[in-house]
């Protein structure tokens, strides 16, 4: 006697519901092994959206980042269309509690705690074996609960003392999301490093880096001999936007190059990218 009677139970599954669906509901005509097909990859999709969380530990969030795989973005790209990836992420770990209660309730404490978070969240995506999964500002001012301007100036200052990349979605994809290229490249050769060294840390490739870095030593050259910021673009053959980029770089650096009216302007203009 065989046991033929457990096979309905055992078929009584997410995929088979699902064909059933697509064949009794929507009509859709095709090969059973076609909709099959159709009907597991759906239940990876809900496996991966929906992981089971009895072992996940507490402080982590489960939330659905980009795979860094494919070509630049494109405009009016929809999220959909890039590969999306739902892990854990480390947000709030035991160690992030012992830090603060171990200093003075300061403002420069705390932002330091926030550097801190958003470097291990960054590299907990990157290196993650079903990544490199990236998340874009906006993702991690809602991890976090800090205001977009303050997730760009914070990662700033965490690719500042670190001088990794800290790659975030935008800026993997090259979708202009700020900090841009230039801002990273500019911020490691501000510190000091060589074009070998800056190439390696940011992944771009050499020539990319050494063309930022003539078109930023180019820019401040002119200042320096008081050519009005209007009239670089045209002299140096740049966008006029590509030249406020690179002036709001030197205003942070080298702010003695630009008169203060100058100077007051671009810093505005900096703050208000930023939102």
């Amino acid at each position: 006697m065989t046991n033929q009677g457990y096979v309905g139970t055992a078929e009584r599954t997410f995929p088979q519901a699902l064909v059933y669906l697509l064949e009794s509901q929507y009509a859709v005509l095709g090969s059973r092994r076609v909709l099959e097909l159709l009907a597991q990859d759906v239940q990876h999709l809900v496996e991966q959206f929906y992981p089971a969380p009895e072992r996940l530990s507490p402080g982590w969030m489960i939330f659905t980042g980009t795979r860094a795989t494919g070509a630049k973005a494109h405009p009016g790209q929809k999220v959909g269309e890039h590969e999306l990836v739902t892990i854990a992420w480390p947000v709030l770990l035991p160690e992030d509690a012992e830090f603060l209660a171990n200093r003075e309730e300061q403002l420069h404490v705390r932002r330091e705690w926030f550097r801190r978070r958003l470097v291990r969240i960054l590299e907990h995506g990157y290196h993650h074996p079903n990544g490199p999964v990236l998340l874009t500002n906006a993702d991690l001012s809602c991890m976090l609960g800090v205001r977009m301007s303050e997730i760009s100036q914070l990662l700033n200052e965490a690719r500042r003392e670190t001088g990794k990349p800290l790659l975030t979605k935008g800026y993997y994809f090259d979708q202009g999301v700020k900090p841009s290229h230039k801002d990273e490249i500019i911020e490691l050769y501000e510190a000091g490093r060589d074009e070998a060294e800056i190439a390696r840390q940011s992944e771009h490739a050499p020539e990319s880096v050494g063309r930022y870095i003539r078109d930023y030593e180019r820019i401040k050259l002119l200042l320096k001999q008081a050519t009005p910021v209007e009239q670089i673009a045209p002299l140096i053959n740049l966008q006029p936007s590509v030249v406020k980029a690179y002036v709001i770089l030197i205003a942070r650096f080298h702010p003695q190059l630009l008169p203060a009216q100058s100077l007051s302007t671009t810093q505005a203009n900096s703050e208000n990218g930023d939102k």
